[in-house]
């Protein structure tokens, strides 16, 4: 309790500082000035704000040193960008966020949403610029692919329905009705209150170790057979193993593509940092000191 009322009393000590220091004129809206576009004052104050709540402990100075670092290297690439017409309209970053957070877009944060096509267009003219020094050999594809077979391996895996209800006497009903010969699929439909109920309780193909424990069951029963019923967190489980899918041994042709998209964002990493100070020295950064000093 009283960790939690340092770290509020440093919240509002830090809002009471950065109120302090709200800009008042023009000259003073602007924190950072990168080849003529100005980086508004109010952006290190976000940025500053989620860095003391996550991490309280850091030196203010070296926060606001890193973030207004941050903010200025962001804005070299955005001009970059800006310079060669690259562009993120905003349906691409949806699908971004559909695709690795399965997030809708539908009332999310306008704010998260621009930082996401901010990340997308950084990331897009970053490269374009080392499109042509990641490129990998076919004797470099190889090499790694030979060096690193075992992660290319598919593990066995198995693909199984199953009906999730939150009373064990009813998962024990259901259960005796399946032993009788009713359809799985059916009763899934109808009762199951896992995601995949729609689909008749089918889930997709896994391996041991990919879902919750309670799954590592399924692993003991032959195709067509029925589990026990099972608890979990999650409520009360049936299982029907569908297929047994074995281990497969990896061939190059299958997982070329893969290995080439692997081996390009190792070097477009590794290149990245180079890249960003060559953008760097040639930019003409301004620095809003005497704001600055104010936050110190």
């Amino acid at each position: 309790m009283r960790r939690e009322l340092w770290r509020i009393g440093l919240g509002v000590g830090l809002l009471t500082l950065l109120a302090a220091c709200k800009p008042t004129s023009s000259e003073d809206s602007w924190i950072a000035e990168v080849d003529g576009r100005r980086i508004p004052f109010s952006d290190l104050q976000r940025m500053i704000e989620v860095r003391f709540e996550d991490e309280p402990n850091v030196p203010r100075e070296d926060i606001l040193n890193e973030e207004l670092n941050r903010l200025v290297s962001r804005q070299v690439v955005l001009n970059r960008a800006r310079g060669l017409g690259i562009e993120v309209p905003q349906r691409e970053a949806e699908v971004r966020l559909r695709q690795l957070h399965g997030i809708d877009f539908e009332g999310i944060d306008p704010q998260f949403l621009l930082e996401v096509r901010t990340e997308m267009l950084m990331e897009r003219t970053a490269l374009n610029d080392l499109a042509n020094r990641i490129k990998v050999s076919e004797s470099a594809l190889r090499l790694h692919f030979e060096e690193h077979r075992e992660r290319y391996r598919t593990p066995e895996r198995i693909q199984i329905r199953q009906i999730v209800v939150a009373e064990e006497e009813k998962a024990r009903r259901l259960h005796a009705e399946l032993r009788e010969g009713a359809e799985f699929a059916t009763l899934a439909a109808e009762n199951s209150l896992a995601p995949e109920a729609s689909e008749g309780g089918l889930l997709p193909p896994f391996a041991r170790g990919e879902m919750p424990e309670v799954f590592e069951s399924a692993f003991k029963l032959k195709p067509g057979k029925l589990s026990s019923v099972l608890e979990s967190p999650y409520g009360f489980h049936i299982f029907r193993v569908e297929a047994k899918l074995p281990a497969v041994d990896p061939k190059l042709a299958y997982v070329r593509e893969q290995v080439r998209m692997e081996l390009e964002q190792q070097r477009l990493a590794q290149l990245h940092k180079g890249w960003l100070r060559s953008l760097r020295r040639t930019a003409n950064i301004r620095v809003n000191d005497r704001l600055l000093e104010s936050l110190q």
